[in-house]
């Protein structure tokens, strides 16, 4: 039985994603002609239909649409295959892709990458920020080789490693700041006083379960796409935060002459990373996750 190639199942994958034939080509530097020919012969070695065709367009069929999901499985097995065997299985060779949060990548991958050129020289890096949500999917299509994440993260099948804490720290309003800190009791601030990032940033949800801040009445209306922008709606609107550690070591905070101090030693986020338990690197990345330890301590 003749299998299907690797390289016509990426076609496949390519006009899943472009849902058009001639982007697809062209993201495969293919003519169309040679994309249409390649489905064709995919459908006819599986001996099944994977696109419901009319005139003008296309839809997957269930068929088609469970071939790319495994066909996406086989490419990344593919690939990793491919560099374990170029480096005869070496720990800490080769390329890795790291994806990471908005709220961890600029605060710590600099030290980290300059940490990995001592520790992993032999080791390529590659490094994409995007949120909790679509690194998952990145992590799973084999885009990313590792997500790096404020822990917990539910509802994956990724092994996981905790590489560290860090801390959160109130910034604000320095007379805010110092009546929470003398009874961190949430009633004994003003109500909408309390600022977040957005939703789609996990630092959010882990701040509240982290500070224990229940009363919604608290948090104004007002988030934040980013903590650049955190801190200066906090500033001018004489209100208070909460800041991750590694944030504050980088100066976050400090240029909008914000009262920052430090929480009690329960109140923080677990810093860990995700990868592929199918994979055959696991302990490059486990030494990758040493260093990025080492920058966390």
């Amino acid at each position: 039985m003749e299998l299907p190639s690797l390289k016509h199942l990426s076609y496949l994958v390519a006009l899943h994603q472009h849902q058009h034939f001639h982007r697809a080509a062209s993201a495969c530097f293919i003519s169309q002609s040679t994309l249409s020919s390649a489905i064709l012969k995919l459908e006819e070695q599986l001996n099944c239909q994977l696109l419901e065709r009319d005139h003008k367009t296309f839809s997957f069929t269930v068929t088609g649409e469970e071939v790319v999901r495994q066909a996406k499985q086989l490419i990344v097995q593919a690939t990793e295959l491919k560099q374990f065997a170029q480096y005869q299985g070496k720990i800490g060779c080769g390329s890795v892709t790291i994806g990471c949060i908005p709220t961890v990548a600029p605060y710590l991958l600099s030290s980290v990458s300059k940490a990995c050129q001592v520790e992993l020289p032999n080791l390529e890096l590659f490094l994409i920020e995007d949120t909790t949500e679509n690194l998952l999917l990145k992590l799973a299509d084999g885009s990313i080789d590792i997500a790096l994440l404020a822990l917990p993260v539910t509802g994956h099948n990724f092994r996981t490693k905790v590489l560290g804490q860090d801390p959160f720290y109130i910034a604000g309003e320095q007379r805010l700041v110092d009546r929470f800190l003398e009874t961190q009791d949430y009633q004994q601030v003003p109500e909408a006083s309390v600022f977040l990032l957005s939703k789609e940033h996990c630092l959010t949800e882990h701040a509240l379960s982290a500070c224990r801040l229940g009363d919604q009445s608290r948090i104004h209306k007002f988030s934040s796409s980013s903590l650049a922008t955190l801190v200066e709606m906090t500033a001018f609107h004489q209100g208070f935060t909460f800041l991750p550690k590694m944030a504050v070591d980088q100066g976050v905070g400090t240029l909008q002459g914000l009262t920052i101090k430090p929480l009690p030693d329960d109140m923080y986020r677990d810093i860990g990373m995700l990868w592929r338990d199918t994979s055959l690197r696991t302990s490059t990345y486990l030494k990758f996750g040493e260093v990025v330890a080492s920058c966390l301590a």
